[in-house]
């Protein structure tokens, strides 16, 4: 005992301390030291690169969309201009309701879709002529915001964004004076278009890919026209934009088409957000005057600087990762460099206090440890190959014993069961006796066949060639069904039996093939229950692909709906003594295998998906087969 202790403690001091502790320190020094230095290196080089590109991107975005609401601004401004010169609006020389500019204006808002209304006001602040029939007359002076009753001061003023109680929404009031044509310098009213303030909804949007920037549209007294907030304006109010500036704003690049440029800075709005905002002022463009309006991008500062957080933990992450990793590989590798002579000395005590074999894990390395692993892998699968070739030969030697015996007892009653059963037929055949001639000739034939399996028990321990000729396979399987229809019918199990009509003739011993169709179906009907159905059939097919040969085959299947095959049994089923039936001695599929082998050919078991079992027997047309083939 002292000597066994002694030997198992000695592998845990070579393991222990020492290796362990060096290579512990190593991977201290070579992870720790780099991944630190490498993190903030990481984040610094990153934040710095990453705030010009956040900046270029919100100041493109900024002078961008402004340019779209400025281009779309102008447009509208223009129509509204060229309307109120047409020729048409000579007709407000005489101071009445003009059906005929109502129409037109009718037409323009209806051909545009984006127009709440279109109206022309008199000098007076009273509607001449309206894209709604119900304004014509009305003083729409309070209700359009139009100023005093002066035509210079109405005529002239900027567009701008109101409430239409009418409509109940926003819209962007765009005014032309109408001149008047015979008195130059003087006005017949003035035209309002009433453009619909969800158009710039359309154009201050941000550009694909940038989904994280926030555009606003702000007036000059800082209340939002697009974007986010104006969903919930009321007709009070627009939101105001509210950035409480924390850093003074820089000026970011040049425009050079009107020497504007974005203005950075960064805030924290309304709702306690820190971002990183451009401003891009509209100025004048075109016709349009410089309304005062600018064009916020924003993003939060969280949202920008996100990819730089992201390193930072990332980093953080896979440095603490690559340094626990680099720790836990130094103690596996300390532990890994005996754990195979270890795991080989474990299993050759349990095979020499057990005697049971076991597995050998595959080596894990290539070196003197792993040759070592592989040669006693080979030993341990050479005696175990020994053993199971040591347990068949033993049950054969005693199926052998076993089978003499029966052959000692049963052969002589059976020969006189068959004596008595030839007296009994030629006595029925003297008396016309066909049903008890009938049942003479039904004792000998299975006389006869009960003789063939004692002599099959001692073929399965002494194989013997099979006496092959041209048989017809389903006039066989006809003969074992109906043999076995009274049986069956005792029972209260169905036999069902069809066979393939152009069905060849297969070079067989039918004596064997027999019992093998009386074994299946045997097996079959014992493991279906009252009610049950045993199903037996040939199938014609060809081999498609073969290392040994290529031919025909035949197929005997035998399907029953009973309870199925164990799945512990299941790989050994055609293994003698392989059973779990009561009374059974698990000598039948052995013969089975035996037989099929001998022909050359295969059997196969498998459970039916729904229930019960299937048997496939596969034997090969016109090929002798090889009697040693297993």
């Amino acid at each position: 005992m002292a000597t066994t202790k002694k030997s198992e403690a000695a592998p845990s001091i070579r393991r222990g301390v020492s290796i362990r502790a060096k290579l512990l320190l190593y991977a201290s020094l070579v992870l720790i030291g780099p991944m630190l230095f490498y993190g903030v290196v990481a984040f610094v080089t990153a934040r710095e690169a990453l705030l010009p590109a956040i900046h270029e991107q919100l100041a493109d975005d900024a002078v961008t969309v402004k340019g779209g609401v400025e281009e779309l601004l102008t447009a509208h401004y223009l129509n509204v201009r060229t309307w109120a010169h047409l020729a048409i609006m000579r007709e407000l020389v005489v101071r009445d309701i003009d059906k005929t500019i109502s129409r037109f204006l009718e037409s323009v808002r209806e051909d545009y879709g984006i127009y709440l209304d279109v109206v022309v006001l008199d000098s007076d602040g009273v509607c001449r002529a309206s894209s709604s029939a119900g304004d014509l007359g009305s003083d729409l002076r309070d209700a359009l915001s139009s100023g005093t009753h002066k035509l210079s001061a109405t005529a002239r003023q900027l567009p701008h964004v109101a409430w239409s109680s009418k409509h109940q929404t926003w819209y962007i009031k765009m005014a032309a004076p109408i001149p008047d044509p015979d008195r130059p310098g003087r006005y017949l009213g003035v035209l309002v278009a009433l453009l619909d303030r969800s158009v710039l909804d359309d154009v201050v949007i941000p550009k694909p890919g940038h989904r994280h920037v926030e555009l606003r549209l702000v007036d000059e007294d800082g209340h939002v026209m697009a974007g986010p907030g104006v969903e919930q304006a009321t007709a009070q109010s627009l939101e105001a934009w509210g950035l409480h500036e924390t850093q003074p704003g820089q000026l970011l690049g040049r425009d050079s088409e009107r020497g504007r440029a974005p203005r950075l800075r960064r805030g924290i709005d309304s709702t306690g957000r820190e971002l990183l905002v451009a401003e891009a002022a509209m100025g004048a463009h075109g016709a349009l005057p410089d309304l005062g309006w600018k064009l916020s991008a924003s993003v939060p500062t969280s949202v920008a600087l996100a990819p730089v957080t992201s390193v930072r933990k990332r980093v953080l992450l896979s440095g603490s990762v690559l340094i626990c990793l680099g720790v836990l590989a130094a103690w596996l590798l300390a532990s890994r460099i005996s754990r195979p002579v270890k795991d080989l000395t474990a299993i050759a005590k349990r095979i020499a206090d057990t005697g049971l074999l076991e597995s050998v894990p595959n080596p894990v390395s290539r070196d003197e440890i792993g040759e070592l692993t592989l040669a006693f892998q080979k030993m341990v699968a050479a005696v175990a190959a020994a053993n199971e070739e040591l347990v068949q030969s033993s049950k054969l030697a005693f199926l052998g014993e076993l089978a003499a015996g029966i052959a000692h007892e049963i052969r002589t009653p059976l020969g006189i069961i068959k004596n008595a059963a030839q007296l009994l037929e030629r006595r029925a055949g003297a008396t016309d006796d066909g049903q008890a001639g009938e049942w003479a000739v039904f004792i000998r034939e299975e006389t006869d066949r009960l003789n063939g399996v004692v002599t099959a028990l001692l073929d399965l321990a002494r194989p013997a060639p099979p006496d092959k000729g041209p048989v017809d396979l389903g006039a066989v399987l006809r003969r074992a069904a109906h043999f076995l229809a009274s049986e069956a019918q005792s029972r209260g199990v169905d036999i069902e039996c069809t066979t393939a009509p152009d069905l060849p003739d297969v070079v067989c011993d039918s004596r064997q093939i027999y019992q093998v169709c009386l074994n299946l179906l045997m097996n079959a009907l014992q493991a279906c229950s009252r009610g049950g159905h045993v199903k037996a059939a040939t199938r014609g097919g060809r081999i498609t692909a073969s290392t040994r040969c290529d031919g025909s085959t035949v197929e005997i299947v035998v399907r029953d709906d009973g309870s199925g095959i164990p799945e512990e049994l299941l790989e050994r089923l055609f293994e003698p003594f392989a059973t779990k039936r009561e009374g059974g001695i698990g000598l039948g599929l052995a013969i089975v295998r035996r037989i099929v082998a001998s022909h050359g050919g295969r059997v196969e078991a498998r459970n039916l998906p729904e229930r019960g079992a299937e048997f496939t027997v596969t034997l090969p047309i016109g090929i002798e087969g090889n009697p040693d083939e297993t």
